[in-house]
């Protein structure tokens, strides 16, 4: 048993890990240990690339059957406690081979396993399945496991699907050794060098207080607002959710202190836990990280980082430009005024009472580091490089300030290492989650493509469309919301990548638009019904209906739903082949559209709308949309004579009366 002392330190980094001494020291001090492995093999690049992502993917797992281990023991099941650890040690095995046999394995038999490879591929293979089942449930294993069994039995699959199978040894080499691919290939490797230090970097400002920061701000910029928690809610799960790389842990995090303040102020659970979920999913698009995916894309595309990060910033914007608007007319709807609330002891609103500026000064070295990541990342600087650079700013500089604030006493630098140490251990536990998941979903990807599966998808899909691109768009958004259900952002990603973006780039739609068409599509599963798991969260929190609240939710990410489209058939709304002001120009288009859906949808603009100006916003809305400079006149017309119609009134009457309600 540990000492009091190590107990002690335990509880101090997580109170969880005090609850369980024997795991908790183990996840601790392997977690710990992880993250610096990986620090320094970005730093010096030590280890060959292979040895590097075996050792990635072995230390991810022992510490997913640690965190079962912890979890376990906290709840007193010490049979389970046992088999897990056991699971963990187990790791240790194919971890060993591979390390200390490496060179054979890539110089002596790289294309003839032997039954010593095949058995140790087995054992890596059941223990990344029983990981990933155990954390993320059935859907990821099962997939990779039917993509293996089809990879297997192909010459018995009928139809376009058909191929002439892939022998024993060839399959389970496949799958990680003596190929290197499956779990040990390129998307591990893109996990290994580049998610894993943003995962830590996730960690660290979590830890130093990067998520209070970002709801004191948010609070500071839009908490005097109308709807300012409701509007404090989308500001603080974008900026949150673009670093977490988790809807689910997006709307945890934020959720549990917004959703109970949007209620307190009057806005019903159903909408507050759809504002949080919509917010969350807006994350997963948000630059510079785009959750986790934008090194995917960059990995799987080949397209560079700063071109994939700065074609994002405008779709982002309009996402959430729709959002706030949303919400602000949903409050003047149903007089929600957040500001009546502010000096009420009913409603504590604590980050309110606080200025943007202090904020701001108390966590001035967690924007030193997020502006000199992306300052890196902008100057083409590769990303695990750059995270690792903002890691180490980060590390100096909150040492530092603790110092400071501790007057340079002996306690105050050991605060400032323990917040270090804390910001560490939760990024590599995270870390690890993201990657083994990564690594699991790669064995369908090595699949489809070694079958050619993919490449006939494609050709499917250009059949059922019959090489139209107007039917081929619904189709491949339908696919990526049916594959993407109840999967992380990330894989999500992955799988509809492979198989809705070919078929549209062999129509002509340019790489990048293709990938965002389906990253965003993938993202907006996690709201859409019937699984949903980001409103499920959110509706948990909020005591409200999952149904009305997922529903709810797809009507505040209406973006989320047309922006794919305006990539594809007007791509210049991400910059590509045009130039800024066009882009500007096309933006402005959309953004007026979304304005005016959105007040379609609520019935008021700066006034209740009559029935008649609710049809007529829709046909401008779409009008706006549609990548033509006749229905954009008309659009435009629409929309004006309207405002006019409202001014107007306004002008005859400065205090109109409040429009009906709605059921929504």
């Amino acid at each position: 048993m540990p000492s009091p002392r190590v107990s002690g330190w335990l509880g101090r980094v997580d109170p969880g890990f005090a609850k369980a001494p024997i795991s908790g020291s183990l996840l601790a001090v392997i977690a710990l240990g992880t993250a610096l492995l990986h620090l320094w093999q970005i730093y010096d690049y030590a280890l060959p690339s292979g040895q590097f992502k075996n050792i990635h993917l072995s230390l991810a797992l022992i510490l997913s059957f640690l965190g079962a281990a912890v979890a376990s023991e906290v709840q007193g099941r010490t049979g389970w406690m046992v088999l897990f650890l056991a699971f963990a040690a187990l790791c240790l095995i194919p971890m060993g081979y591979i390390h200390f046999d490496y060179q054979a394995i890539v110089t002596q038999r790289p294309f003839f396993p032997t039954r010593a490879d095949t058995y140790i591929g087995l054992l890596l293979l059941a223990l990344s399945i029983i990981a990933v089942w155990r954390q993320w449930g059935a859907s990821i294993p099962v997939i990779a496991v039917l993509s293996m069994l089809y990879a297997y039995f192909g010459y018995l699959v009928p139809g376009f699907a058909n191929h002439g199978g892939i022998g024993f040894k060839r399959l389970i080499g496949t799958t990680s050794i003596p190929y290197f691919r499956g779990l040990l290939g390129g998307l591990t490797e893109v996990s290994a060098s580049t998610i894993f230090m943003f995962m830590l970097l996730a960690g660290l400002l979590k830890a130093t207080g990067g998520l209070d920061y970002i709801m004191r701000a948010a609070f500071g910029l839009v908490g005097g607002l109308r709807a300012g928690p409701a509007q404090a809610a989308v500001v603080s799960s974008g900026f949150f959710g673009s670093i977490s790389g988790s809807i689910m842990a997006n709307v945890a995090s934020t959720g549990a202190f917004t959703i109970p303040l949007m209620k307190r102020t009057g806005f019903k659970p159903h909408f507050a836990g759809a504002v949080e979920a919509t917010a969350s999913a807006g994350g997963q698009v948000t630059p510079p990280k785009l959750g986790l995916t934008a090194f995917l894309i960059v990995g799987i595309t080949g397209i560079p980082y700063a071109e994939v990060m700065i074609a994002t910033v405008f779709p982002a914007i309009l996402f959430y430009a729709f959002l706030l608007w949303g919400v602000h007319l949903r409050a003047v709807r149903e007089d929600i005024d957040a500001r009546r609330f502010r000096d009420s002891a009913s409603v504590d609103i604590p980050f309110s009472q606080i200025s943007l500026w202090r904020a701001t000064m108390m966590h001035l070295h967690l924007i030193m580091g997020v502006l000199f990541l992306v300052w890196l990342l902008v100057s083409n600087v590769p990303a695990g490089i750059s995270a690792l650079y903002a890691n180490l700013l980060i590390i100096v500089l909150e040492i530092i300030k603790q110092a400071v604030l501790g007057r340079f006493r002996p306690v105050a630098w050991g605060n400032g290492m323990l917040t270090i140490t804390r910001g560490l251990i939760s990024g590599a536990i995270s870390g690890a989650s993201v990657a083994i998941i990564i690594a699991v979903i790669s064995i369908m990807v090595e699949f489809v493509v070694v079958t050619g599966f993919a490449q006939k998808l494609s050709y499917a899909m250009l059949e059922m469309s019959r090489g139209h691109l107007w039917l081929l768009l619904p189709l491949s958004a339908l696919a990526c919301l049916a594959f993407g259900i109840g999967l992380p952002t990330s894989a999500a990603y992955i799988l509809v990548a492979l198989l809705g973006a070919p078929a549209m780039v062999q129509l002509g739609v340019p790489l990048l638009a293709a990938h965002l068409f389906v990253f965003y599509y993938a993202n907006m599963s996690a709201i859409t019904p019937p699984v949903a798991v980001g409103s499920l969260v959110a509706s948990n929190i909020a005591g409200a209906s999952f149904w009305k609240t997922s529903f709810t939710a797809l009507r505040l990410a209406i973006p989320g739903f047309l922006l794919p489209f305006l990539f594809v058939v007007q791509p210049g709304i991400i910059g590509i082949d045009v130039g800024i002001l066009h882009q500007l120009g096309l933006v402005l288009m959309a953004f007026i559209a979304l304005m005016a859906l959105n007040s379609a949808i609520e019935g008021y603009l700066l006034a209740p709308l009559s029935g008649l100006q609710r049809v007529l916003m829709l046909p401008a809305a779409f009008g706006l949309l549609d990548p033509n400079g006749i229905t954009d006149l008309v659009g435009l017309a629409l929309v004006a004579a309207i405002l006019a119609g409202q001014l107007w009134r306004l002008w005859q009457d400065p205090t109109p009366p409040r429009p009906k309600e709605t059921v929504s």
